[in-house]
């Protein structure tokens, strides 16, 4: 009896340790079925972490890595862990954006616009504009600029300003003005388009108007008529030329001919040169146009003449007086003139 009895205790212990040994090796091998290796790459660092591991946050918690606010991993913090993955930081980048009146510096490991506003809440309108656009990328240090675009449709009353129509009357003397009738101011509704950017106005499209009062336009009579002072009265003139004037007689260094020659004092009208005839550009005064010429420099005027002759230096607005003399044409030289042309 007492030698069963010592038996069976012997066998509780045995089964015990036995029971002890299979525990711990179970729990071995439960322990190293559970064991994973993962690689994190930060950067150009790759570290390696072992352990037991179910989700993310725990390998980067075993890995001591110090994530920022705005850094990214390639796997949620929740994803389950595989034995050999690769967990990837993308670390934030700093950039700017510029929106509702403020610059404010940021901090990001997006690449895209749209992605970057998201992430810090800002709303974009249909109509709004954004630079770069939502689908570009951003680099280092570059701004984001939104620039907020309202549209508002506006109804004003406002005034129509009249308009001074001038009416030209070549019977009138030149300068003089008369008012025929005055001018009346109108008024109108008008309904706009307004386009604003950030609060600024940048665009305003009528749309449509009701003329409440109808304007009327103001008519001035403005007289064109021009008018040269002469020793025989005031003369009429279509208009006036400031002119060079220089000086020429019959003879040969004038003309080029002397009295035998059967085209001496013939002008290029075919008339016979005399006092007051004048040589001049014909693409400036036809021939045959009755003038006054004015001298500017207080001497006494040429007085009146007839564009009858033309020269080979007279081009443009130059003009050559005829004296009968050479001592005159010596004495006159060259001088600035106003050249009427009279009605």
């Amino acid at each position: 009896m007492e030698t069963h009895f010592k038996n069976r205790k012997f066998l509780t212990k045995r089964n015990f340790i036995i029971l002890m040994i299979v525990m711990l090796l179970g729990g071995f091998c439960t322990s190293y079925a559970l064991t994973k290796e993962v690689i994190i790459k930060d950067g150009e660092k790759e570290i390696k972490v072992e352990g037991i591991f179910f989700h993310v946050e725990s390998v980067i918690k075993k890995g001591k890595i110090v994530l920022n606010e705005h850094d990214q991993l390639s796997k949620p913090s929740d994803h389950k862990v595989e034995n050999g993955m690769m967990i990837t930081i993308k670390r934030a980048c700093p950039a700017n954006i510029q929106v509702d009146g403020k610059l404010e510096g940021i901090m990001t490991a997006n690449e895209k616009v749209k992605d970057i506003l998201a992430e810090y809440h800002i709303a974009v309108g249909e109509k709004d504009i954004v630079v770069p656009a939502l689908d570009q990328k951003v680099n280092k240090y570059e701004t984001i600029k939104v620039v907020r675009v309202e549209e508002k449709i506006v109804t004003q009353k406002e005034m129509i300003p009249y308009q001074s129509i001038i009416k030209y009357n070549d019977r009138v003397e030149d300068g003089k003005t008369k008012v025929i009738q005055d001018g009346k101011n109108g008024k109108r509704q008008a309904k706009y388009k307004m386009v604003y950017e950030d609060g600024v106005e940048v665009s305003k499209e009528l749309l449509e108007e009701n003329i409440l009062e109808p304007v009327e336009d103001a008519i001035v009579e403005k007289g064109t008529a021009m008018y040269v002072a002469t020793a025989r009265g005031r003369l009429r003139a279509k208009k006036m030329i400031k002119m060079t004037a220089t000086a020429y007689d019959a003879g040969f260094e004038s003309c080029g001919k002397n009295p035998d020659h059967p085209q001496y004092g013939i002008t290029r009208s075919g008339t016979k040169v005399r006092p007051g005839v004048v040589a001049v550009d014909p693409r400036v005064i036809p021939l045959g146009t009755k003038l006054y010429v004015k001298a500017l420099d207080g001497s006494k005027d040429y007085g009146f003449a007839s564009a009858e002759d033309t020269g080979g230096a007279i081009k443009g607005k130059k003009i050559d007086l005829y004296f009968e003399s050479s001592k005159d044409v010596a004495r006159y030289g060259k001088r600035k003139v106003i050249v009427y042309v009279l009605d």
